[in-house]
């Protein structure tokens, strides 16, 4: 059953992603897609860190995520990260490190025992660490 949910929460995630990334390179101004829970708690996360201009539930069991663009030609690009069958699980030291590394304009989604947050906020509380779902490229 885990690995049913999981696979479930997977597949949710990655049609976000495919229709996120469709919309922001065919520089669209919004988008209607499916509603479920998951779409709904990820979309919260993109809009509350600047990602998307706003996101609204319509009453057909859809919502409209309406896009930010910004002068430069940079689009938001969101990938998954951890796979059904490779899960991506980091502490906050492996957190830490990838941030130093890469050094890249954006941040994870992660899946913690706290429920879904930021890699911004896993580090700045300073003691979580979780699976990566996605990974935000601004």
């Amino acid at each position: 059953n885990h690995h049913f949910n999981m696979y479930l929460t997977n597949h949710l995630i990655s049609n976000l992603i495919t229709k996120i990334n469709y919309g922001t390179n065919k520089r669209l101004r919004f988008l209607n897609i499916e509603s479920n829970k998951m779409t709904l708690n990820l979309l919260a996360i993109l809009y509350k860190n600047g990602v998307i201009r706003s996101y609204k539930l319509l009453n057909n069991n859809k919502v409209s995520i309406y896009f930010k663009y910004y002068s430069c030609n940079k689009v938001l690009k969101l990938s998954i990260v951890s796979k059904p069958g490779l899960r991506e699980l980091w502490t906050l030291n492996k957190l830490t490190l990838n941030y130093n590394n890469n050094n890249f304009a954006g941040f994870y989604i992660m899946s913690t025992q706290k429920g879904i947050l930021t890699s911004n906020l896993c580090l700045l509380r300073g003691f979580l660490g979780g699976e990566i779902l996605l990974k935000v490229e601004i």
